[in-house]
């Protein structure tokens, strides 16, 4: 989306309560199609379809949200909609857990217990792990893992707030997910190209494999899952997304 054109949704969103009905349906429009090319991976997990989310993301989160805070480009809506998305799979777990003794964490999917089971591990225990490696890491590389490496924003967007944003997220270990294909970072984490790395090095010594190992399909899948697990955990935080936007008039390249 060009820039100027998504110029027009952030004057909408901080015009909200004054917006005339034309211009409401003009923003419900724009917001819509600007969502489109959208797909969390997680929203296939709840039984709504993309369009019925899109929907209720702009009711819940833009019209009736009491934050005056608003995307200055869209892959900050793209994180604001994925953020949202996250929301209701919690709510959607707690309410399957309602039976569940109290004070019990969030169940993850079957799946990722039968998985994770190999490596001695459960969804708790990597949780509880990816909070901690989140907690050792530096502000700059908390928002390239948030935004970038789980929220699908371009590190370039962040070069004027975090300096030499490329060489840090090469550091940290981002890598590029593919479309139609979810497990893409599992496997590219494990290759000897990212095993040096922040990232790379934790998840191998979290599944307890060395770097000269020979990988097998199980391994990926099982670092695909931990990456997983540290996205719900990153994207948890109480962060204010616009913070990494200190000039109010900055806007992203076209």
């Amino acid at each position: 989306m060009q820039s100027e054109q998504f110029e027009r949704i952030h004057a909408f969103w901080t015009r909200r309560p004054q917006l005339t009905q034309g211009e409401l349906g003009e923003f419900y429009q724009r917001v819509i199609a600007a969502l489109t090319p959208c797909r969390p991976r997680e929203a296939a997990s709840l039984g709504d379809s993309l369009a019925d989310l899109r929907h209720q993301f702009f009711i819940e989160k833009v019209l009736h949200s009491d934050s005056d805070a608003a995307p200055h480009h869209v892959g900050a809506l793209f994180l604001y909609f994925k953020r949202f998305i996250i929301d209701q799979l919690r709510k959607q777990r707690i309410e399957e857990d309602a039976d569940a003794q109290e004070g019990c964490e969030l169940r993850a999917p079957d799946a990722y217990a039968e998985a994770l089971r190999d490596y001695r591990l459960t969804p708790q225990q990597v949780r509880e792990a990816a909070d901690s490696f989140i907690a050792s890491l530096p502000r700059d590389l908390i928002l390239l893992l948030r935004h970038c490496g789980c929220g699908g924003m371009p590190v370039k967007e962040l070069a004027e707030q975090i300096a030499s944003a490329h060489y840090h997220g090469g550091k940290l270990g981002l890598v590029h997910r593919q479309k139609d294909d979810p497990a893409s970072a599992g496997r590219q984490i494990v290759e000897p190209a990212h095993r040096a790395t922040l990232l790379g090095s934790w998840v191998l010594s979290l599944l307890k494999l060395r770097v000269g190992d020979s990988l097998a399909a199980r391994d990926m899948q099982a670092a695909q899952i931990v990456l997983d697990i540290l996205c719900v955990a990153a994207l948890s935080l109480h962060m204010d997304p616009v913070s990494i936007h200190p000039n109010t008039d900055e806007r992203p390249p076209a």
